[in-house]
């Protein structure tokens, strides 16, 4: 992951290192998603904010929100609070870095949560999706840019996926006739069991 770190802009580096080494102080739960994460556990691609799945207590986020702003993130203390409690979800900036994070509330994040990894990260440690949580946060958002980092990922990861998980977490939010899933079918045949030669 260092290697990749050196392709990214300055800020967005800074920004991820200071976020989960505030996370890790205060033992808060997390995941990167996101660009950052497809690029990492895929193939590299230019980004210039971070997602996170975040798990804290709701005692514990003023002190998490005190302790990111000495680290320098910009955010509304009372607005990020009310978003976070009504909304599920919130957006800070770090030096023009957005940073988007999203609360469990779904089942499918809290897997994801549980099967994240610690990777080695410019002398620390980030937690980050597994390739199959990817996938599934991507099949839920499914925009234009979702089925790219999806084709992406399922390339990278030939023969390593467990396909049955990503089809599990599915059908805990939707149908296997959904046409989103439909199409995640597709792209495990162009991308997943074709050869590169096929592509």
């Amino acid at each position: 992951m260092a290697e990749e770190a050196r392709e990214l802009p300055d800020p967005l580096v800074r920004a991820l290192q200071e976020l989960a080494a505030a996370f890790e102080s205060l033992d808060i739960r997390y995941s990167l998603i996101g660009g950052i994460a497809a690029g990492l556990r895929g193939r590299p691609r230019f980004t210039r904010d971070l997602d996170f799945i975040l798990e804290i207590p709701q005692v514990a986020l003023p002190a998490l929100l005190a302790n990111l702003k000495v680290r320098g993130f910009t955010f509304n203390t009372e607005l990020t609070i009310k978003e976070w409690t009504q909304d599920h979800l919130t957006e800070l900036t770090y030096h023009g870095v957005r940073v988007d994070w999203l609360k469990p509330v779904l089942p499918v994040y809290l897997h994801v949560l549980d099967h994240s990894k610690a990777e080695p990260w410019l002398g620390s440690q980030i937690r980050v999706a597994s390739t199959e949580g990817l996938i599934v946060t991507k099949l839920l958002a499914f925009r234009t840019q979702d089925q790219l980092d999806i084709e992406n990922l399922l390339a990278a990861n030939r023969g390593k996926l467990d396909l049955d998980l990503i089809t599990r977490e599915w059908l805990t939010i939707g149908a296997a006739e959904d046409a989103v899933f439909k199409k995640f079918q597709e792209l495990v045949t162009k991308y997943y069991t074709a050869t590169p030669e096929d592509e």
